[in-house]
């Protein structure tokens, strides 16, 4: 049967339709009525498999990391802070009081950039958080399928899906290295204890030689993933603020400037700590929402890191000294 007289659910053969109009249309570049010609259907239809294609991972799309210097916002942040680079994704009308939607947004942005910059064999050390999970999922695979990948802090169970999606179909990936503790003990005692261990110390190692590090930047907020995990109470949370912590990079809390203020909850954390972060060549960072610029603008100020992926609401705030409260 031709495959474009098929009813549109049945198996190989729907995909092939799928296919051929993905390759009229984008790689012969014909029109959308010329592509309905040549698979003798309507255009509506030929619009829906091509909305098809788009959806169902056949057909994807790449703006070179390159190019986002196109965007003054980035160029000026780049400028003010000194970064390496800066990608602020345009907005959407609807994206800029929802979170889930602003990091989904910036997760393919940082995807774009590590899929351009990642070199085989590179060591990549990577926090934990909803944005850096997303963007190791729509990363490019076969790109990831060449580096190791090194986690930057305890946790074990918020990483678990993170390396599962990077060597999911891929046996021959390289092996990746999760640190075997929490992301904080129970006590100081048993955090000096497991930070003791060969085995922890040996991944600490590993982490701080990493090439490329990959971020996310906290609020001092209730709905942070320190607090959500329930590392932080809200009682803590505000007592941490009180003494000047504006933001956290992998539960460690920061001032205004980037520098570290003094909290209990370091004393039972387990992973690098900022000045190891900061001796990893190339870091990027990836955080947006309105509440997050205060500490964004303080991890810039303190050197923390050198790529930058943000919101657009974001950058204006970075730019003009507005922290959004």
């Amino acid at each position: 049967m031709s495959p474009t007289t098929t009813d549109p659910h049945t198996g190989w053969a729907d995909e092939e339709q799928l296919l051929r109009a993905a390759w009229y249309y984008y790689v012969d570049q014909l029109t959308q009525d010329e592509t309905a010609k040549r698979l003798s259907i309507s255009r509506a239809s030929a619009g829906r498999l091509l909305d098809r294609c788009r959806k169902s991972g056949i057909v994807t799309f790449t703006i070179s990391a390159e190019h986002y210097d196109a965007f003054e916002l980035a160029r000026r942040l780049k400028e003010k802070y000194g970064l390496r680079e800066a990608l602020v994704p345009p907005d959407l009308d609807d994206d800029t009081l929802r979170q889930a939607a602003i990091n989904r947004r910036l997760a393919l942005s940082g995807a774009q950039y590590l899929n351009a910059h990642l070199k085989a064999d590179d060591v990549v050390g990577v926090g934990w958080g909803e944005t850096v999970r997303k963007i190791v999922a729509v990363a490019n695979p076969d790109v990831l399928g060449r580096v190791s990948l090194v986690t930057l802090t305890g946790g074990v169970g918020g990483y678990v899906d993170t390396l599962r999606q990077v060597r999911r179909g891929r046996e021959d990936a390289p092996a990746h290295t999760v640190l075997p503790t929490p992301i904080a003990a129970s006590t100081p005692e048993l955090a000096a204890a497991l930070r003791a261990e060969p085995s922890v110390q040996d991944v600490l190692d590993t982490a701080r030689r990493a090439d490329v590090a990959l971020v996310g930047i906290g609020a001092v907020a209730t709905h942070s993933t320190l607090s959500q995990l329930g590392y932080a109470s809200a009682e803590e949370l505000d007592t941490y603020a009180r003494a000047g912590a504006v933001g956290d990079i992998l539960g460690v809390f920061f001032d205004a400037d980037g520098q570290i203020v003094d909290v209990p909850l370091h004393g039972r954390r387990i992973g690098i700590d900022l000045e190891d972060l900061r001796r990893i060549p190339h870091v990027v960072s990836v955080a947006g929402g309105i509440d997050k610029v205060a500490a964004i603008r303080a991890a810039l100020r303190g050197n923390l890191v050198d790529v930058l992926v943000t919101s657009e609401n974001v950058a204006r705030a970075l730019l003009e000294g507005d922290d959004g409260a």
